[in-house]
């Protein structure tokens, strides 16, 4: 065997050697993006189960739920600081000073965020449709009133209509 035809067998040789660590190496990186992607849903799950189980988003529910008719008729009106701060008055009277409009505002903002999360695919659906399925329906109900009345400022500088968005399209499809 010539010298010519011993390196072209040994480029040869070194090329399939090559191809063999890309191959390896792409089927590597692949179980990497799939841990990645499995640590990422179970970080996304624990926040998600840490929000569920707060003590105060949980009484702000019930709150809304036990006392929802009682604020009704402040939500008739349309959204100003001035029917914000009469409804905070209605619910920090009706919860003893426990509760007010702000823990309203988080309760709400933390669900849309949830419900942003599922939707983006950034925690499993799962969560939803079998973790939190009753939780966010009941949810809903308790503060729909209030959220339909913030979606409907019109201040020409927010985009109100989106205010709790993520929460209701997840209740859609929960219903659907």
């Amino acid at each position: 065997m010539s010298t010519s035809e011993l390196l072209s067998c040994a480029v040869s040789l070194a090329t399939i050697v090559a191809a063999g660590a890309v191959v390896a190496a792409a089927i590597i990186y692949n179980g990497q993006l799939k841990a990645m992607k499995k640590a990422r849903e179970l970080e996304s799950l624990l926040v998600i189960m840490g929000h569920v189980d707060n003590i105060s988003v949980r009484r702000t529910r019930f709150f809304m739920m036990e006392h929802g008719s009682e604020i009704s008729t402040l939500l008739q009106s349309p959204y100003t600081a001035e029917v914000r701060h009469k409804i905070d008055e209605r619910v920090r009277e009706l919860s003893e000073e426990e509760l007010s409009v702000d823990d309203i505002d988080l309760a709400i903002n933390g669900l849309n965020n949830i419900c942003f999360l599922v939707r983006e695919n950034y925690a499993p659906p799962l969560v939803v449709q079998s973790f939190m399925r009753n939780s966010l329906l009941h949810a809903w109900r308790a503060f729909e009133p209030y959220i339909k009345q913030r979606q409907s400022v019109s201040d020409g500088v927010a985009q109100s209509q989106q205010y709790g968005e993520h929460f209701e399209l997840v209740v859609r499809e929960l219903r659907a």
